[in-house]
Order: C-alpha cells, then structure tokens, then sequence
C-alpha cells in the first residue's frame, strides 16, 4: 500500500470477498490497488467504490435472498412429493377412498394400494385409443366420449364393485316380488278374457 486509504480499502475489499484477493494484490496488474487517495484517480475510486459496493450488495442482501428462495423452492418439492407419497399409501388414486374404507373387504386395497390400479386404466385408454370408433360397445363408446372431453365421470369416485355388490344385495328379492305380483295381475286379466270369451260363445 501506498497511503492509509488505499491500505483500508484493500484490506476491506480482501476481507469483504476473499476469493479474489489475488486480483486486488497483483503489483503487475496497474488496477491492482484502489488509488492512493480518494479523488487521486477517479477511474480507481469509482472502481473501487462499484466493486465494493458489488460486493456488499451481494453478499449481504442478494445471495441471502437468493438462497432462501431456493431453499424454500427445495423444501415446497419435498413436501408436495411427501404428500403424494402419503397419498398413494393411505388412498385409492381411483376411487379417492380411504384404505380404511377397504377394511371389511379382505383383498381389495391390496390390489389397489401405491395406485396400482392406474395402470389398467391407463392401459384401457390406451387400447380405446388404438381402437377405431366402430368396433366400441357401449362401455367403450361411454368412456372414450368422456375421455375426448375430459370428463372423468366414468372413473369410480367414492365406490368400488365390492361395496356395490354389497349395497344391491337386496335387489334380487324386490325385484322377484315385483315379477310375482306381475304374474298375478297378468293371471287376473286372463281369467277375465276367458270369462268374457266364454260369455260369447255361450251368447252365440
């Protein structure tokens, strides 16, 4: 150093960025050190005066700020892959049920449980996809109109076949009940018929 201030601003441009102290203390290098006062060269102290104030700049406000935002961006994608995770094992991707809802239904979240089922469905879309229009039943032909317009009503949301199988037991026996009375009243008006027709025959 030649002069206090150039020794100051040297040591405070070191100690601010250690990293590249050796550029500032290069003696072949003409910009080597600050000036030797403040006004002595304007081209030095205007450079020394961008260059620490680069420096302060960054490290005290913008790497802070910087590192907290990637921090916080690392921490958000840990917790929404967390969540999911958490998810595909307390949850049926498909039917948005609990695995709890399985209890009573030995078999069924095992079969479904880390969104195993996806795939079949992935694969039916795929093969109604390689499929032309005319050869879909109707099933096909629900799901691939759905699927067109992004509609997911087709998926099973909040029902599985082994509840519904459970819920429509009492199906069978109502709907004999109605055939019965059906037979009935269907035996009723022929008796009638055959009366009236009897009637006639005996008229003539």
């Amino acid at each position: 150093c030649h002069s206090p201030f150039q020794c100051v601003m040297i040591h405070m441009l070191e100690s601010l960025n250690s990293d590249v102290g050796e550029v500032f203390s290069d003696r072949d290098d003409p910009f080597a050190f600050p000036g030797v006062a403040l006004f002595a060269d304007y081209w030095l102290s205007w450079r020394t005066t961008f260059v620490a104030a680069a420096i302060i700049f960054w490290v005290f406000l913008l790497q802070g700020i910087l590192q907290g935002q990637i921090i916080d961006a690392f921490a958000q994608m840990r917790n929404e892959l967390a969540e999911k995770k958490n998810d595909l094992e307390s949850k049926c991707i498909v039917t948005s049920l609990h695995r709890f809802d399985f209890s009573g239904y030995p078999g069924e979240w095992e079969q479904r449980s880390g969104g195993k089922l996806v795939w079949n469905y992935l694969m039916y879309l795929h093969r109604l996809m390689l499929m032309e229009q005319e050869e879909f039943n109707g099933m096909e032909n629900f799901v691939h109109s759905c699927f067109e317009v992004d509609d997911v009503s087709f998926l099973p949301v909040g029902r599985f076949l082994a509840r519904q199988n459970e819920e429509i037991v009492d199906v069978p026996v109502q709907i004999l009940q109605e055939v019965e009375q059906l037979k009935r009243s269907t035996h009723e008006q022929l008796e009638r018929l055959e009366k009236q027709q009897e009637t006639v025959v005996n008229a003539i």
